[in-house]
């Protein structure tokens, strides 16, 4: 060997003419999503699964699946022009949620959580008051103390 060779190289020789060789290239399409569609396109959908020709794309909302299928052909063309061959036949979009690897998630929604004021407090113990089952006044009470704690 004169020189380094890259990892995928490597693995390429080694399972030539073997079943993995295939999946292997297939797996190309994961390396080269954002450079084949562009990072508008990458943000919003990404590969989820490879088989027999089909591409499933995981994409963030209906919109994105309405633009994307207009594409499809665009993008299968391009996938298969930065793979070097004709891997991918069909693409099959399907509604989830985009994660990456590596990439931070997204935190949750939390509403602001503040203190009762005492006459918040006050009306909340009013309003469970009036209910004579135990569990419905805690949980009315409950219910009450977080959606106040919510508001500004």
């Amino acid at each position: 060997m004169k020189r380094p060779a890259h990892l995928a190289e490597l693995l390429d020789v080694i399972f030539a003419g073997m079943p993995l060789q295939g999946r292997l290239r297939e797996g190309r399409i994961w390396q080269v999503w954002e450079e084949a569609v562009g990072p508008q396109i990458a943000s919003r959908a990404i590969p989820a699964s490879f088989r027999d020709g089909t591409l499933t794309i995981r994409v963030a909302g209906s919109a994105w699946m309405q633009q994307l299928s207009l594409l499809k052909g665009e993008i299968i063309s391009h996938l298969n022009d930065a793979c070097g061959e004709q891997l991918v036949r069909e693409i099959f979009l399907k509604q989830g949620s985009i994660i990456r690897e590596g990439a931070d998630r997204e935190e949750p929604f939390r509403p602001v959580s503040r203190e009762l004021t005492p006459e918040e407090s006050s009306w909340v113990e009013e309003q469970g008051g009036e209910v004579a089952d135990p569990e419905l006044r805690q949980a009315l009470e409950s219910l009450l103390t977080r959606h106040l704690r919510s508001l500004p």
